[in-house]
């Protein structure tokens, strides 16, 4: 049997005006989207800030993803190639905002995770004026991204109604790292495994040390949290079985507890793609019908 040969986020079926292929990583063009607001801030800190984009349909109100980048807690940003899958969501109708948030080693954790809860608040609280329709908010995040959407959404049920209500409808986890303690212990390709860990640990998104460091790795994996979790969202939980850098079984494991915790089928959605490697490694995660499967399952879950 031939082999698959292997491709790169170059071979994405971009669609041209939405995309900049000059650079090696192409990078997302917005100047096609006629309504947007950019750099709205949701903090006082230069990365407390997110961009909103809306469809080209006129609405009194629109339903509303929040995008959550990757990049191992310590790099990347909101307008980088993360974006691009994001702008299949406004082809659906749905609102989108891209949240930047602070990175380690300067701001270690819990400061992303907070910062996606502030800025999921922060739109809830201008709903209104922003033309956002509160009653249905989605959460996606790739990666490091899917890591802290998880948790955010984990906890968000629990402040519904509240002063800082950053409750969301449904998640979409895309190759996320959940458990940090099993993280290190999977297989993995060793150089991917090496950077991470030094991006992760030895660069200080877990800056603690001793017990204190044992308490943040295991709190800081959105799995932790499932027992505390007051009426959670709907997951859409999605990872590629080749994925070198975190492995599969993050996700089926993830998967396998929200189910053990009483999400019902109908809630919860587990999609191994064949085949594919992390995200930002080939083109998978950034085509229109890998994003439609995603909005299709956050339509489920509109009030």
């Amino acid at each position: 049997m031939k082999k698959k040969a292997k491709t790169t986020i170059r071979d994405t079926n971009f669609v041209p005006e939405r995309i900049d292929m000059t650079p090696k990583v192409p990078m997302p063009r917005t100047e096609w989207i006629k309504n947007k607001k950019l750099d709205l801030p949701y903090g006082t800190d230069p990365l407390q800030t997110l961009d909103l984009y809306y469809p080209k349909e006129t609405k009194e109100k629109y339903p509303l993803v929040i995008l959550v980048h990757g990049g191992g807690f310590t790099h990347c940003d909101k307008r980088d190639f993360h974006l691009y899958p994001g702008f299949f969501t406004l082809d659906r109708g749905f609102a989108l905002a891209s949240v930047n948030y602070r990175l380690a080693p300067k701001d270690p954790y819990p400061a992303a995770v907070e910062d996606v809860k502030d800025a999921v608040a922060y739109l809830r609280g201008n709903a209104a004026e922003l033309n956002l329709d509160s009653g249905n908010f989605f959460l996606y995040g790739t990666s490091a991204g899917g890591n802290l959407v998880a948790c955010a959404g984990l906890d968000g049920g629990a402040t519904a109604g509240g002063k800082r209500d950053y409750h969301v409808n449904a998640v979409a986890d895309l190759c996320g790292l959940i458990n940090f303690n099993t993280f290190i212990k999977q297989p993995a390709n060793p150089l991917y495994k090496l950077v991470l860990y030094y991006l992760i640990a030895r660069n200080g998104y877990i800056k603690a040390r001793g017990r204190e460091r044992a308490r943040q790795l295991l709190e800081a994996s959105a799995d932790s949290r499932i027992s505390s979790a007051v009426n959670p969202p709907a997951f859409y939980i999605q990872h590629g079985d080749l994925d070198p850098a975190v492995n599969v079984r993050q996700s089926i494991s993830f998967y396998e507890k929200l189910k053990d915790a009483g999400i019902a089928d109908g809630k919860l959605k587990l999609h191994i793609m064949k085949g594919v490697y992390h995200a930002g490694a080939g083109p998978e995660y950034l085509e229109r019908e890998n994003v439609d499967c995603i909005c299709d399952f956050f339509i489920e879950h509109m009030i």
